[in-house]
């Protein structure tokens, strides 16, 4: 079976099982988030070079648009389809699997940006998280402007490139928009159907596969699918049974895995973590996906870790955003951060156990950016020796 077919597995029993037992059989491929408003990705060659010589196998592409308002994005704020089209093209020639990820960010957080001066009131604006945001998917800004945009750039990177990349771009539809999900989820599905024609109009439907990367919370049931009424539930459903792909956020505890009386009193060893991240796999297809929403494995389309990273809140919370630590904590905490991607290049090898297709580290805030490519002082040396070790 060739691989693009591996890689597309829609869903049926024969295609399933077999996508399980290459996750199984060879190690996970580890790629690298590349997150940029308008303007970053226009010398992308430099970063791509830096990506080669670490060993990395798949660049995930962040553009990022500004939320402004009710069902309104600032779309000037982030890549254009030229932009980003070159960067697409740029990776694919070096080798690279794509993944097209845009995100919503608040207005806040884009260059230039002066609160004090702005005449936009909207709480939008100033939301600390993109998962609290209401936006409906199918309005014209996030339809057309962000997702049939994506697209647009897929078929312009593949038409300079001359042919369909040998692994198709995942397409991820939403990022982390986690209450516009639970509130609205019937739209996605009308989402996921307009993409669906759009790609067969620009003839990528097998260049192209459409995914969804939901936040950690969604392997929460209070947090996520609890909230949702039956005919949400049933939405969802449809929904995630109609997608090529499935990807999570994935910062659940990593000390899951540790004997409970030891928690606390030691690191988990590199073992412990890769098998924390199997027991939350494992959770969440039995507690959330076939629970929860009644699919059945055959439905559950191939899963991939779409950000792995660990911040302030190191093992036990990694996605925790907290006041800066003291130079003591923060040695523990590089230390606790090292330990975490040591057992992430365990479990990437994993023969039994992880079904997950892939993984993609989040590099970007302090903490997270072990490289210290957005600031050097945000280095932490061992854990990225650890990612580069495990990628050689």
């Amino acid at each position: 079976m060739k691989p693009i077919r591996l890689f597309l597995a829609l869903g049926t029993t024969v295609l399933a099982s077999s996508a399980i037992s290459r996750a199984q059989a060879t190690p996970a491929p580890l790629g690298v988030t590349y997150a940029g408003w308008k303007g970053e990705y226009n010398n992308a060659d430099r970063r791509l070079a830096t990506f080669k010589e670490i060993g990395f196998r798949i660049v995930s592409f962040v553009p990022t648009y500004g939320y402004s308002g009710h069902n309104k994005i600032d779309l000037r704020s982030g890549p254009d389809v030229v932009e980003l089209a070159k960067a697409v093209e740029a990776a694919t020639r070096m080798g690279f699997a794509v993944v097209l990820k845009p995100h919503l960010d608040p207005l806040l957080y884009s260059p230039g940006f002066e609160g004090l001066r702005s005449e936009n009131d909207s709480w939008r604006v100033y939301c600390p998280w993109r998962g609290f945001f209401d936006v409906d998917p199918m309005s014209d800004d996030y339809r057309d402007g962000v997702v049939f945009a994506s697209l647009r750039a897929a078929k312009t990177a593949i038409d300079s490139l001359g042919a369909a990349p040998v692994v198709p771009i995942r397409l991820e539809l939403g990022a982390e928009l986690m209450n516009s999900v639970v509130y609205a989820p019937e739209r996605w599905v009308e989402l996921l159907a307009a993409a669906k024609k759009e790609r067969h109009r620009l003839g990528l439907d097998q260049a192209v596969v459409l995914s969804h990367n939901f936040t950690h919370h969604f392997e929460i049931l209070d947090d996520f699918v609890g909230r949702m009424s039956p005919a949400g539930k049933a939405a969802l459903k449809r929904y995630i049974r109609g997608l090529d792909a499935l990807a999570l956020s994935q910062y659940m505890d990593l000390t899951a895995a540790m004997p409970t009386a030891e928690r606390g009193t030691r690191l988990p060893t590199v073992d412990e973590i890769a098998q924390a991240l199997v027991l939350h796999e494992k959770n969440f297809r039995r507690q959330i996906l076939v629970g929860a929403l009644g699919l059945r494995p055959t439905q559950i389309p191939p899963l991939h870790i779409g950000e792995y990273g660990i911040g302030r809140g190191g093992l036990r919370h990694p996605n925790l955003w907290a006041d800066a630590p003291t130079p003591v904590e923060e040695k523990d905490l590089d230390r606790e951060i090292a330990r975490g991607h040591e057992g992430l290049v365990r479990y990437l090898a994993l023969p039994d156990g992880r079904t997950a297709q892939s993984v993609v580290l989040w590099v970007t805030g302090p903490h997270y950016d072990i490289f210290g490519w957005g600031n050097q002082k945000y280095a932490i040396p061992e854990a990225a020796a650890a990612i580069r070790a495990g990628l050689h």
